[in-house]
């Protein structure tokens, strides 16, 4: 095979497997989603329902995650939902600022390894101090992050 078609070949290959590794992580429900929310003053306004998706066969499913953008903030805001209740963290590494990413049922920064709790306490460092988190109040329908 010369360098060439060797090269072609490869690159090919790489683009089919990212592209097939996006789609099955998607398909797997490990996507983010971004859910719309309002501000109100000094809070985000989040409806519960963003929770709540259909999947293509019908069937209703729950997010344990959601994440809010707000303009502004630099970083997404990731609403936690638990058996005690839901959570919100600002997704900054404490400890070089890189965005912190949500990996199953915990938050880990890609930049140097550091992971976090779905909480915001550290599970392993470098970094040392949790993320920045944010009180919660909430309605029958509604999520109020309060960023004061």
């Amino acid at each position: 095979m010369q360098r060439r078609q060797f090269l072609k070949t490869t690159c090919f290959g790489a683009a089919c497997c990212f592209a097939g590794g996006s789609l099955l992580l998607n398909a797997c429900g490990t996507a983010v989603y971004y859910a719309e929310h309002q501000v109100a003053g000094k809070r985000l306004v989040l409806k519960k329902s963003a929770f709540r998706y259909t999947t293509k066969k019908g069937e209703l499913r729950e997010r344990n995650f959601v994440l809010v953008r707000p303009a502004g903030l630099g970083f997404p805001i990731s609403v936690f939902r638990g058996p005690s209740g839901y959570s919100a963290c600002l997704l900054r590494c404490t400890h070089q600022a890189c965005e912190v990413e949500v990996q199953g049922s915990r938050y880990a920064c890609p930049c140097h390894g550091s992971e976090f709790d779905v909480q915001g306490a550290v599970l392993q460092g470098p970094a040392e101090q949790a993320l920045l988190t944010y009180k919660i109040e909430e309605d029958a329908q509604h999520i109020y992050i309060l960023l004061a």
